[in-house]
């Protein structure tokens, strides 16, 4: 009779494997491969379909285990031109998947129709809303804003986690596309190299492609699940949000409200204080217990692992017990912070509260909610920190396995008190985040209270500059260094710049008339505006209370600097007060300076200007003038000596020129009588006799000495012109050599004509 059974199996399969007739077709599966959401009734038929496969596959599976050959070949084996890819087994798996894929696309077709379901309801409610209102009437209670607020703030939590499942949804859809497309491939290029539909190796390929067109559909379900969760969102967001603007403006917090909240807290906080008594017995029975088992380990040359491993695990347990007592301690110090932030959303919700208090209350608000973050961030690592030694513990006891079982029995305590941990962070964690949201709801009452007047803005506005004024940047020597004090320091610093300059300037012009050299006055112009700006600086840091042990620091800075970049400067500064103070040169002297003459300007703090007779300014640093030779023309006085080069044809009476010299300098007004011009007979040139009329002049600057220079120069001239004196320029000689006679020839005025 089972032989029967297992004939009748073989060529029912025989029948699917080779014909590809079924009693639904293979159409029941390949058409689904597109469809994102197929029926239940098809679901359920390829549910039926893919179980009757599996059955027959199972049975042809039991029946082929007997039927091998010696050597373990199976039977068909004996085609020796065909060499099967899969075996059975592998046939029977590929339909095992294909029906767990089935049935979650059963279960993802339930979720679609209950999202969608549910996203009618919630557009129904929506339309209720938008034509009845809110169901409770108003006025409405504090709490109800806040659920809704909270509801909004989630929604917008919930809106970017979709957005980014969306996403990875639809690249895991592209990524089954892609293994559609593989599968379907290898089946081509497998017929292309010689695969029939009779051949064993068919029905896998076949498989394979229905697996992968049946994930196709399942992430495509997933996809539209998740889509299908935002447009859910989304209505349900809008439902928020209409809610929100038809609860807030009829808002009533009342006193009975208060009274409930801060009852409530009464009764957490007595309820806190009782766990903290126990706490505080469990854990001295904990320190008692590793104690003990410490002491046991300590005595004991050789311990065994069951002892150690007990006393990890007590202390483990003894260090729970502590991750307890400090929460509940860190919940009952927030205790007062959340009922204080009740009590002041009262005073702000029925307008007993003052902007002054208002600003101050969220000061403080800013700075617990930066504490809280704080808080929430350390448990956030504390937490991760013991997950992973959670799973370390978790690691050693799969390692021991059926091992010794007082080692596991501790390990498993371990395991447990770590999951407490765990436990405990986990709620630290959201009462924290309750405590941000009553002082994020505390903050928003403050910064959204409506109907500020101008005052108000006006009072805020200056309440606000003065925490500017008054935040302090650092502290030295016990005194604060605020914005308000390096601010007015540089203001009164830039108010002495330009009170110095007045002064030093008036100073300068007034010193002259008392019979002061306008150099010296230069001079002590220079000198009178350093010193008033250092005294208008000294004044500022007593002003601004800033103590001068502040500089100690930026002494040592500017040491550094000037060890590399600032020695430069540094140099030239100082040598600028060496030129005022010893005055080597002053302003309006006529130096030279590498060939170039020039008067003096100003010296300045860095640089001293030098205006040459065309009109120039040369910046020359301080520090060039004491380290390399300046000629400086008029140090003492402004008498100088000047003098003009001048030669004569040969034959001229010498006498005579060197009195018609000495006249020409003697009848120009602007040459000094004494020391009388006198003339010097230089030398007898290659083309004329030479001399130079030496004389004294007053002259400040380069064109006044050009100026008298040229006029004696143009009363030579006249006088050499009225006594026939002719001055020389250069004459040459040309000798011509040739061995026969140069012809010349002499052309007349009408042979140039033409």
């Amino acid at each position: 009779m089972r032989s029967t059974r297992f004939v009748t199996v073989t060529a029912v399969l025989s029948l699917v494997c080779f014909t590809g007739a079924t009693p639904w077709g293979t159409s029941v599966l390949a058409q689904e491969g597109v469809d994102v959401q197929p029926s239940t009734s098809r679901l359920q038929e390829k549910s039926e379909y893919v179980a009757s496969e599996l059955r027959i596959a199972m049975l042809q599976e039991e029946q082929a285990k007997p039927s091998g050959s010696s050597d373990g070949e199976p039977e068909n084996a004996s085609n020796a031109d065909v060499a099967p890819r899969e075996t059975t087994q592998s046939n029977v798996d590929l339909l095992k998947q294909i029906d767990v894929v089935i049935a979650q696309q059963k279960t993802a077709n339930a979720t679609l129709q209950d999202l969608q379901a549910s996203t009618l309801e919630l557009e129904a409610k929506l339309n209720r809303l938008d034509l009845e209102g809110v169901e409770e009437g108003p006025p409405y209670s504090i709490t109800l804003l806040d659920e809704i607020g909270d509801a909004l703030a989630a929604s917008k939590g919930k809106r970017d986690a979709l957005e980014a499942t969306i996403l990875a949804a639809r690249e895991t859809v592209e990524r089954a596309k892609q293994r559609v497309d593989a599968a379907e491939k290898s089946r081509r290029q497998w017929k292309e190299s010689g695969g029939t539909d009779l051949d064993p190796n068919a029905r896998s390929y076949e498989l394979e492609v229905q697996l992968a067109k049946e994930t196709l559909v399942l992430s495509r379900q997933q996809l539209a699940i998740e889509q299908a969760s935002e447009k859910k969102l989304a209505v349900q967001t809008r439902i928020d949000e209409k809610r929100w603007e038809l609860v807030r403006p009829q808002v009533l917090f009342s006193k009975q409200t208060l009274d409930a909240k801060i009852a409530e807290l009464n009764v957490k906080e007595k309820e806190l204080k009782q766990r903290l008594a126990l706490i505080a017995s469990e854990l001295e029975h904990a320190k008692q217990r590793r104690f003990t088992a410490r002491q046991e380990l300590d005595g004991t040359l050789d311990p065994s692992m069951d002892l150690v491993e007990r006393v990890e695990a007590l202390t483990v347990v003894e260090r729970t017990v502590q991750v307890e007592q400090t929460i509940v301690n860190q919940r009952l110090q927030r205790l007062p912070m959340i009922r204080t932030s009740w009590q002041r959303r009262y005073f702000i919700a029925t307008g007993q509260a003052k902007r002054d208090e208002e600003r101050q209350w969220l000061e403080e608000v800013n700075e617990q909610l930066q504490e809280v973050a704080r808080e929430k961030q350390t448990k956030l690592l504390k937490l991760l920190e013991t997950r992973e030694t959670q799973s370390a513990v978790a690691a050693r006891i799969d390692a021991l396995g059926n091992g010794d079982a007082g080692v596991r029995r501790w390990l498993d305590t371990n395991y447990q008190s770590l999951s407490k941990q765990v436990e405990f962070y986990n709620s630290a964690m959201l009462g924290l985040d309750s405590a941000a949201r009553t002082l994020g709801r505390l903050r928003f009452d403050i910064e959204g209270a409506p109907s500020r007047s101008l005052g108000e803005w006006v009072s805020d506005g200056w309440a606000w500059l003065g925490r500017i004024w008054t935040y302090e940047l650092t502290n030295i020597d016990d005194t604060s260094i605020t914005v308000g004090k390096i601010a007015s320091s540089l203001l009164f610093i830039l108010f002495g710049y330009f009170a110095a300059r007045v002064i030093s300037s008036l100073l300068g012009n007034r010193l002259p008339k008392f019979g002061v050299a306008e150099a010296g006055a230069d001079a002590i112009e220079s000198l009178a505006f350093y010193s008033l700006m250092t005294l208008f600086a000294l004044a500022a840091l007593k002003y601004a209370n800033v103590p001068l042990t502040v500089f100690t620091f930026l002494g040592g800075a500017i040491a550094i600097g000037v060890g590399f970049g600032s020695q430069n400067i540094l140099n030239n500064f100082i040598s600028g007060l060496i030129l005022l103070a010893e005055r080597p040169i002053r302003a309006g002297d006529l130096i030279l300076v590498d060939d170039t003459y020039g008067n003096v300007k100003t010296i300045g703090a860095r640089s001293t200007t030098i205006r040459t007779g065309e009109n120039l300014d040369i910046i020359i640093p301080n520090s060039k003038f004491l380290e390399n030779n300046v000629i400086n023309l008029t140090r003492r006085d402004d008498r100088l000596r000047t003098s003009i080069s001048v030669g004569v044809a040969y034959g001229s009476p010498l006498e005579e020129v060197m009195r018609l010299l000495e006249l020409a300098a003697a009848e120009n007004d602007d040459v000094n009588d004494r020391p009388k011009p006198f003339v010097w007979f230089n030398d007898f040139g290659d083309n004329a006799l030479a001399f130079q009329l030496h004389f004294w002049i007053n002259a400040r600057t380069v064109s006044q000495m050009r100026k008298i220079e040229t006029e004696v120069r143009l009363s030579i001239d006249r006088l050499f012109r009225e006594h026939d004196i002719v001055i020389a320029f250069p004459q040459r000689d040309l000798h011509l050599r040739s061995q026969s006679p140069i012809e010349f020839k002499l052309v007349g005025d009408s042979a140039k004509s033409k």
